[in-house]
């Protein structure tokens, strides 16, 4: 338990990333896959994780992400995109249990049922803000799972979202990026060594008996 304790307060939101430094690909994949196993409501996976590697693409992303030297310097940078098309996430969900654990869609009427129940009755600003919550589930997840491994990383929130759906052509794909992890090696950072601000644990956790 001590050691994902110490993992926790190791981590921080780097800011300034050594270019020279990688990250291995097993512990990469480790954390897109901690990502891709991340809960999510009703298990609708409303998100998808573009890895930019092509270099003048992240040049013309760190522009529209107001200059942060993260979005080039980190080793991978990876854009948290959630589906706009949240109708469609019922019909998706069916057809991929059943695959998966081998069963009659017909027999999963009541799953889509609810689902799409639940859906429409959102007005269309909501149905994306519901996508977007379940996508921060899954950059939380990914977050900690470096932290974990010993991987530095930074959760952005700071682009421009128009900028980053248009560069990325993600509007034709039914999607909209909610939100960016670098994830690389600390560099000359000087926040590195200043310790972790939080509130106490009383101050935030109540146990209600």
């Amino acid at each position: 338990m001590q050691n994902v304790i110490d993992a926790l307060n190791w981590r921080y939101a780097v800011k300034t990333f050594d270019p020279s430094k990688s990250v291995s690909d097993e512990n990469f994949r480790a954390i897109l896959e901690a990502g891709r196993l991340a809960p999510s409501s009703f298990g609708i996976e409303s998100w998808k994780f573009l890895v930019v590697e092509n270099p003048e693409l992240r040049a013309k992303l760190r522009a529209v992400s107001y200059g942060q030297t993260k979005v080039t310097d980190a080793a991978h940078i990876v854009v948290m995109a959630a589906r706009t098309d949240v109708s469609a996430l019922a019909g998706e969900l069916v057809e991929r249990t059943a695959r998966i654990q081998g069963v009659d869609a017909a027999s999963l009427d009541g799953l889509k049922n609810m689902v799409d129940g639940y859906v429409a009755g959102m007005s269309a600003e909501k149905a994306l803000a519901y996508a977007r919550e379940q996508t921060f589930i899954a950059l939380g997840m990914m977050v900690e799972t470096a932290a974990l491994l010993g991987v530095d990383s930074c959760p952005m929130g700071g682009f421009d979202q128009a900028g980053v759906d248009a560069l990325l052509g993600l509007s034709a794909q039914n999607l909209t990026a909610c939100s960016m992890l670098a994830v690389g090696e600390r560099g000359d950072d000087e926040t590195a060594s200043r310790p972790k601000v939080r509130r106490a644990f009383d101050e935030v956790v109540e146990f209600v008996r």
